[in-house]
C-alpha cells in the first residue's frame, strides 16, 4: 500500500477516538443559578424563587411572581495535572478559565393565574482540557472544548395550591473542537513484500511529533425536560427528568499542520532507496498541500448527553430557613460504545470505541436562611450546600480529555436584595477530587485492564465563581 494512504488512514483515526470520548468523560456542568450552585445544586424540591427553576423544577415556573427574569454567568478555574510514573515529573495542565452563562424568563398570566410561560437557555455539559506543548498525552489530545447550548421553552400549570406540573422540548447545539498532535514513529512508510515498515522501525523515536491536527464540528439535537412540584404545611418535594440528547457529528471538519522534526533518514532508506541521507521534513511537506493525505478531511461521529432524573425534599418549618436534600442518576451507561465513521478512502478503519461507562449517582444537601429585620440585613439570605458526585468512567477510561474521578463539592452564597423587585445572589464552590490513576494512550482492545494502560496519576481541583441578577415583579 502507498506511503501517502497509510498515513492519512492512520492519522484520521487517530484524530477520531480522543473526539469520540470527549463526551463520555462525564463531564457534566451543574452550575446553572447562582442560588442553586450556593445551595449544592439540591433545588428540585425546595426550589430557588427565581426563574432559573425552568431547569431545575419546570413544574415550579408556575409558582413564581407574575413576571421573572434571571441573568447569571459563573467563572470556573480548574487546575490539575498528570504525574507519570517513569519519571516522577508532573505535567501541569494549561486550561484557561472558562466563563458559563445562562438566561432565563418566566410570565404567569395574572398575579393568581395557573399557567406560565417561560425560557430557559443553559450550559448543562461542556469540557475544557488543554495541555502544553511537552505533555506526553499530547498525542491523545493537546486541547479539547465541547459546548453544549439548550434552549428550553416551558409551560407550567399549577393544578391547585399545593401541585404544579410543567415542562418543554430542549433544542439542543453541540459543538466540538480538538488539537492532537500525531506520531510520526506510529505511521507506515512503506510496504515491503506485503509487510508495513513503520517509521518506528528506521529509526524514528517513539512520541517524535511531526504534525497537528484540529477537528471541528457541530450537531443539532431535540429533547425534553419536565418536572411535578408539590408541597404541604411546610414540606415541598419535587423531581424533574432532562432526557438524553444524540449528536450526529457529519462533515467534522480537520485541518492538518507539519511541524518540523529536523531530523535525517538514513541514506539507501526504503523511502529513497537510491539516494543520500534525507531531510525527513522537506519528504513529508507534500503530503499538506495539493493531493497530499494530510489535507483537510472529514469524518462522523456521534455523542449523547446522558439523561438526569433528579427529586428531592425540602422544609421550611423554622422561621425564614429552609433545609433540602436531593438525589440524581445519570444515564452515563450510553457510553458502553462509540461509532467513528470515515468516509471515501478511510472508510475500512471505521470503527467503534471502547468506553464501557456506568449511570452513576450524586447526592445533594442545601440550606438557606432569610434575616428578618428592620437593619440594613432585612431581607438578605445565606446559603450553603454540599454535595458529591460519583465517576462514571472506569479504571480503564481515564484520559487526558478529563481526567475524571469523583467529586466532593462545598459551597457558600448570599442573596442581597435591592428594593422588593430586585435580588442580587452570589456564589462560591469549591470542587475537591483524590487524584485518580489514569492513562495517555488509546485504549485499543476490551481485554486491556487498566493495570496495562494506565502509566500515572491525575489531579484535580476546581473552583467556581457565580453571579445571577433576578427579578420578579
Amino acid at each position: 500500500m502507498s506511503f501517502p494512504r497509510r498515513v492519512r488512514w492512520l492519522t484520521t483515526a487517530a484524530l477520531f477516538a480522543p473526539a469520540a470520548s470527549l463526551s463520555a468523560q462525564g463531564f457534566g456542568l451543574n452550575e446553572i443559578g447562582t442560588c442553586a450552585v450556593a445551595r449544592g445544586f439540591a433545588v428540585t424540591g425546595a426550589t430557588c424563587d427565581d426563574a432559573s427553576v425552568i431547569f431545575w423544577n419546570p413544574a415550579a415556573a408556575a409558582e413564581l411572581a407574575q413576571r421573572s427574569v434571571s441573568l447569571g454567568a459563573n467563572a470556573i478555574i480548574i487546575k490539575g495535572g498528570f504525574a507519570q510514573d517513569s519519571t516522577g515529573i508532573r505535567y501541569p495542565s494549561n486550561i484557561q478559565p472558562a466563563l458559563v452563562p445562562s438566561f432565563f424568563g418566566n410570565v404567569r398570566n395574572g398575579p393568581n393565574g395557573r399557567v406560565a410561560i417561560g425560557l430557559g437557555v443553559y450550559v448543562p455539559y461542556g469540557l475544557t482540557s488543554q495541555w502544553n506543548d511537552n505533555f506526553p498525552g499530547r498525542f491523545s489530545a493537546l486541547k479539547a472544548k465541547l459546548t453544549t447550548i439548550y434552549v428550553q421553552p416551558n409551560i407550567a400549570y399549577r393544578i391547585n395550591n399545593n401541585w404544579s406540573v410543567g415542562g418543554g422540548p430542549v433544542l439542543g447545539n453541540s459543538t466540538v473542537e480538538l488539537t492532537q498532535a500525531i506520531d510520526l514513529s506510529q505511521q507506515v512508510a512503506s510496504v515491503t513484500n506485503g509487510v508495513p515498515v513503520t517509521f518506528g522501525q528506521l529509526g524514528i523515536a517513539k512520541n517524535t511529533e511531526f504534525a497537528r491536527v484540529r477537528l471541528k464540528g457541530s450537531s443539532h439535537a431535540v429533547g425534553y425536560n419536565v418536572g411535578i412540584h408539590g408541597k404541604y404545611e411546610g414540606w415541598s418535594i419535587g423531581a424533574r427528568y432532562l432526557s438524553a440528547l444524540g449528536f450526529h457529528y457529519t462533515g467534522a471538519d480537520a485541518t492538518f499542520t507539519q511541524k518540523a522534526t529536523n531530523l535525517f533518514l538514513a541514506q539507501n532508506n526504503v523511502i529513497a532507496p537510491k539516494g543520500a541521507a534525507a531531510p525527513l521534513d522537506l519528504l513529508l511537506q507534500g503530503q499538506f498541500t495539493g493531493s497530499g493525505a494530510l489535507t483537510n478531511q472529514y469524518g462522523d461521529s456521534r455523542i449523547t448527553n446522558p439523561w438526569q432524573a433528579q427529586a428531592g425534599i425540602g422544609y421550611s418549618g423554622f422561621a425564614g430557613t429552609t433545609l433540602s436534600a436531593d438525589v440524581v442518576r445519570f444515564g452515563w451507561s450510553k457510553f458502553g460504545s462509540l461509532p467513528v465513521t470515515f468516509n471515501g478512502n478511510a472508510a475500512a478503519k471505521s470503527r467503534s470505541l471502547i468506553e464501557d461507562y456506568h449511570d452513576t449517582w450524586s447526592y445533594r444537601f442545601g440550606a438557606e436562611h432569610m434575616v428578618h429585620s428592620t437593619g440594613l440585613l432585612d431581607g438578605w439570605t445565606g446559603r450553603a450546600g454540599y454535595s458529591y458526585a460519583e465517576s462514571p468512567a472506569p479504571d480503564a477510561t481515564v484520559t487526558p480529555l478529563l481526567p475524571d474521578m469523583n467529586r466532593r463539592n462545598v459551597s457558600a452564597g448570599l442573596g442581597i436584595p435591592f428594593g422588593p423587585r430586585y435580588r442580587l445572589d452570589a456564589a462560591y464552590l469549591h470542587v475537591n477530587t483524590p487524584g485518580r490513576r489514569g492513562r495517555i494512550v488509546e485504549r485499543t482492545l476490551v481485554s486491556q485492564t487498566a493495570q496495562q494502560l494506565n502509566t500515572g496519576a491525575y489531579d484535580l481541583k476546581a473552583d467556581v465563581i457565580s453571579l445571577s441578577l433576578n427579578a420578579n415583579f
